[in-house]
């Protein structure tokens, strides 16, 4: 739940620095629906279906969330500015869920701290792994326990925003003399 509010807070800071949310109409994103399945899946899998389905489908269509994503990405990776910051985050997180059979590997101690250590029944898409692989992949990072939406995250969910942030703020700029005009994130015209 982290990750949608970090994305929420960006957005939120592009007119408080002076940029226009409007100017990010003229972005074309391109296979828009790939990013909307990974997306759903990706809620499907571990806030709808996490106790009913058996966990071996869960893991499945956790995993197939980030081949939806990854076609997404790739099919406008070239022509949007800045999303090879979001590629590289989401290939971490993807990497470190592949590595452990479709679970990001969690800290214990950010577990702990976030107040999530007590094990929960069915899939969960992070939580402790037993041997885990590309550990500092993980969930190592936790907002504790007595803040509102206490949750553990990733480097790669910290660079993920960044990248957000990074496309967000420039498109919702004039392009600058002498660039590409195409809300100011294209490479080239």
């Amino acid at each position: 739940m982290i990750l949608p509010i970090a994305l929420v807070l960006v957005v939120l800071s592009v007119p408080l620095t002076g940029g226009n949310l409007s100017r990010l109409s003229a972005v074309r994103l391109r296979g828009l629906w790939l990013i909307l399945v990974a997306i759903g899946l990706q809620i499907a899998a571990a806030n709808i279906f996490h106790s009913i389905l058996p966990y071996a489908l869960l893991t499945a269509i956790h995993l197939l969330s980030y081949l939806f994503g990854i076609a997404g990405v790739v099919l406008n990776l070239r022509h949007i500015w800045g999303l090879w910051v979001i590629a590289l985050g989401g290939g971490m997180n993807a990497a470190a869920i592949a590595a452990n059979d479709g679970v990001m590997p969690a800290s214990p101690a950010a577990l702990r701290l976030a107040g999530m250590a007590d094990p929960v029944d069915g899939f969960v898409n992070s939580g402790a792994v037993a041997s885990p692989q590309l550990a500092w992949m993980g969930d190592v990072f936790a907002l504790p326990a007595p803040l509102p939406l206490a949750n553990v995250f990733s480097v790669g969910d910290v660079i993920l925003v960044i990248g957000f942030a990074m496309i967000m703020h420039r498109g919702s700029r004039p392009a600058r003399q002498g660039t590409a005009t195409d809300a100011s994130l294209s490479y080239s015209r």
